[in-house]
């Protein structure tokens, strides 16, 4: 197997159309507008988050994590604030090679470097790939959840 060689780094804005398209592939059903809030949010700099990137010889993205600090109470948590890994994924014809594990320990870093104890994560229930993944990289789960939502009408008078 030939070497795999990716750099890993913050993004900077000439990563958002890759950006946009790894996010994409992660989480096919969310809306464009729903991405580019998102997107907003993890870079503004009252954020205090960090989007890493994985960056191909040729210049394009090949994966990233995406790192906020969550401020109110985490399930299984002990500390807060906590880091916490909003997004880790790793193109297809990528994996396998160490990328992942890569963006994961930048990521560790990153938060060790703030003074982080802990660095949560969730997964989709349904996403068995991703809850082998992370028990392989030394997440422990903690709980299992169905999160509700109910949409209220607002009265207008």
């Amino acid at each position: 197997m030939t070497k795999f060689i990716m750099d890993i780094r913050s993004a900077i804005p000439k990563d958002k159309s890759e950006w946009v398209r790894l996010r994409h592939a992660l989480w096919p059903d969310c809306s464009p507008e729903r991405h580019a809030l998102e997107m907003a949010q993890l870079t503004a700099p009252e954020s205090g988050g960090v989007v890493l990137v994985a960056v191909r010889t040729n210049g394009s993205l090949g994966g990233f994590a995406e790192v906020s600090i969550r401020r109110d109470h985490v399930d299984g948590a002990a500390s807060v604030p906590i880091a916490y890994l909003e997004g880790w994924y790793v193109d297809p014809d990528a994996r396998g090679r160490g990328i992942g594990r890569e963006l994961l320990a930048a990521a560790e870093q990153w938060a060790v470097a703030r003074s982080f104890t802990e660095l949560a994560s969730d997964a989709e229930l349904v996403n068995q790939e991703s809850i082998r993944t992370h028990l392989a990289c030394g997440f422990t789960e903690t709980c299992r959840a169905v999160h509700f939502v109910k949409k209220l009408k607002i009265n207008s008078r």
